[in-house]
């Protein structure tokens, strides 16, 4: 049983998935301890052998340089998560253009396709969106505070011997640079975890390209669509046409003939008559 825990452990851990109990106000990782001593009193103690000036001037310009790679590693750790920042919201713009693909059933008609292939743009858009929330947290104002020696440690110069001020000096350094440490630790924890799910993020993208890749081919073409041409309607007769335009035929002009006289003869008058 503790086997097989300790494998669905590791199968966690290499998905990213122990990064959600962020969700539940748990930290996602633990401070790792760092092999130099932490505290104040611990340093003192070790640099209390420092009696030598030249030293001391050595342990004070060597813990200078250890608070400064501190500072400029969390330069680079902040330009990484900046940087993965843009590349995330490229990557979004990209897959903006797969909702289209889904809505349109004319290229993607087997319910059961459809159907894997929102989940699996699910599956991408909430990875996106825990890279650049967990790319946030690398950046996040305020959430960070590093330690630097107090500038009011000049002024022991006057209440107190060089020797003392210079160790102190060190022993300030050193404490700074060591709890940094710790706080650049944090920030490059995130970074990672926003790079695992940048990768998760790629991986569901690729396997849902190469899912619709492999469909397509086999997807049945769609039956074609028939364009119906309207019928124009019966003109009724009872409403006035327009005349036809034609040319206009001339008009033959006929000559008048001579027309014959008839000469009417009066008839003869018979008289009749009757006697008595």
């Amino acid at each position: 049983m503790s086997e097989l825990w300790m494998t669905m452990s590791k199968v966690i851990e290499r998905l990213g998935l122990d990064w959600f109990v962020i969700l539940g106000g748990k930290s996602a990782f633990e401070d790792a301890p760092l092999p130099y001593p932490m505290t104040l009193s611990e340093i003192r103690d070790k640099f209390g052998d420092l009696q030598e000036k030249e030293k001391l001037d050595d342990a004070i310009e060597y813990c200078t340089g250890l608070l400064k790679r501190e500072e400029d590693r969390s330069d680079k750790v902040e330009s990484k998560a900046f940087t993965l920042i843009g590349i995330t919201g490229i990557a979004t713009g990209f897959i903006t253009a797969f909702a289209g693909l889904l809505l349109d059933r004319g290229k993607i008609a087997s319910t059961p396709v459809l159907i894997a292939a929102a989940v699996l743009y699910i599956l991408v858009v909430v990875s996106l969106m825990w890279t650049i929330f967990l790319a946030m947290k690398v950046v996040t104002i305020g959430a960070y505070l590093f330690t630097y020696p107090s500038a009011n440690d000049i002024f022991r110069l006057s209440d107190a011997n060089l020797h003392y001020v210079k160790r102190e000096r060190a022993v300030s350094l050193f404490y700074s640079f060591a709890q940094n440490v710790q706080v650049v630790n944090r920030k490059a924890t995130y970074l990672g975890g926003a790079q695992l799910w940048f990768r998760n993020s790629i991986i569901l993208l690729l396997v849902l390209t190469l899912f619709l890749a492999i469909y397509t081919p086999f997807q049945s073409p769609a039956p074609a669509t028939r364009v119906s041409v309207p019928t124009p309607a019966p003109v009724p007769t009872d409403t006035p046409q327009p005349a036809p335009t034609s040319t206009p035929t001339p008009t033959p002009t006929f000559t008048p003939t001579a027309t014959p006289t008839v000469t009417v003869l009066p008839s003869p008058t018979i008289t009749v008559t009757l006697a008595p």
